[in-house]
């Protein structure tokens, strides 16, 4: 584990509740990024894709390795783990006792859910996906011809990611001025955004997305608070949601 995380940052930042381990690992369903999967102590892995979750049977399907040598030795290996990044957040979980079998017309693999999830982030840079249903948005350079609306997918103190069905235009290193952030009954915000990186990325349906990073300029102090506690009333409603 990461040398730079105490003990207690580790205990504090693992998921051991059932029903936020599936909404974590639905999440990382959605994203539709590659997961590591390594074995036999980190001697072999390959890349796999998370396929789907089943609540009432307690499992989790993933695709399958590119080598079948690979596949063999992994499906006799006692134990795996699991390992992604995904907007800032390293996510680990451990499970064992793989079977390969048939789902829907593909070839998979299959384990039970796992105990606990790990779920790391840089300190200062703690982030939460806003509620898609009720999307908040960013006015990207307010009053002027090229002024745009984007929706907001996640938020921290350090910047927001923002999600477009269209392609974006800008490049990493830009300076936008005069954006304006609705962040609905939490209030608005008015920033300048320096964009950090674009990038376009495939659903599993085929669909393209296009996702746009942002770090603030020089955001006040009152809009820091403002973040944190929108933060903390998302995260608040998020786990009420929750059954059990």
């Amino acid at each position: 584990m990461n040398s730079t995380y105490t003990d207690e940052e580790i205990e504090r930042c693992t998921i051991s509740g059932r029903n936020e381990i599936i909404f974590h690992l639905r999440e990382l369903i959605r994203h539709g990024g590659r997961i590591a999967v390594s074995f036999d102590e980190g001697r072999n892995g390959f890349l796999t894709i998370l396929v789907d979750v089943s609540e009432v049977d307690g499992i989790l399907y993933f695709d399958i390795g590119g080598s079948t040598e690979i596949n063999s030795a992994f499906l006799h290996a006692k134990r795996y783990l699991f390992s992604a990044v995904t907007d800032g957040i390293r996510i680990q979980f451990s499970t064992a006792q793989a079977v390969e079998m048939s789902y829907g017309d593909q070839q998979v693999f299959a384990v039970r859910l796992p105990k606990s999830l790990l779920r790391l982030q840089r300190r200062n840079l703690f982030r939460i996906s806003l509620p898609g249903s009720k999307p908040c948005l960013c006015r990207i350079r307010r009053g002027t011809p090229g002024e745009r609306a984007l929706q907001i997918h996640d938020i921290s103190i350090g910047g927001i990611g923002i999600v477009s069905n269209e392609p974006l235009e800008f490049e990493a290193g830009d300076v936008l001025e005069n954006c304006a952030i609705d962040l609905r009954d939490s209030g608005m915000l008015l920033v300048s955004l320096e964009v950090r990186h674009v990038n376009a990325r495939e659903l599993r349906a085929g669909k393209q997305v296009w996702n746009m990073g942002c770090q603030f300029v020089n955001l006040s102090g009152s809009y820091e608070a403002l973040i944190q506690r929108l933060m903390v009333r998302v995260e608040s409603e998020r786990r009420a949601l929750l059954p059990g």
